[in-house]
């Protein structure tokens, strides 16, 4: 990976976090099947990611729910539900606890 590439891409979203969401999201998007902006046919999921976003392929609709201060924050999909559950006895899990009814010591 060329990190000049990652300066680039900091010029078109200049949060680090932001710019680490919108790649990721990208990469996924990438890996499940959708079309390439760029022909870079040598070149990973992440890396493509990369490019496309230094390249300016994407509108400005499209990235505002990554930059700071836009008017509708960037939402993660649901976790789905079958992917929560335990490998080894098949129990599920749930995404939060609510605190303890006993005071038990945390060691």
């Amino acid at each position: 990976m060329d990190p000049h590439v990652v300066f680039d891409c900091q010029d078109v979203v200049p949060n680090r976090f932001a710019l680490t969401v919108a790649a990721a999201a990208r990469a996924r998007a990438l890996i499940h099947g959708a079309q390439p902006r760029l022909d870079l046919p040598d070149a990973g999921a992440t890396s493509l990611a990369l490019h496309e976003i230094a390249a300016g392929a994407f509108r400005q609709d499209e990235l505002t729910p990554f930059l700071s201060g836009s008017a509708r924050p960037a939402r993660l999909p649901a976790p789905n539900p079958k992917s929560t559950e335990l490998r080894g006895g098949g129990a599920s899990t749930t995404a939060a606890a609510g605190p303890s009814a006993s005071p038990e010591a945390v060691h």
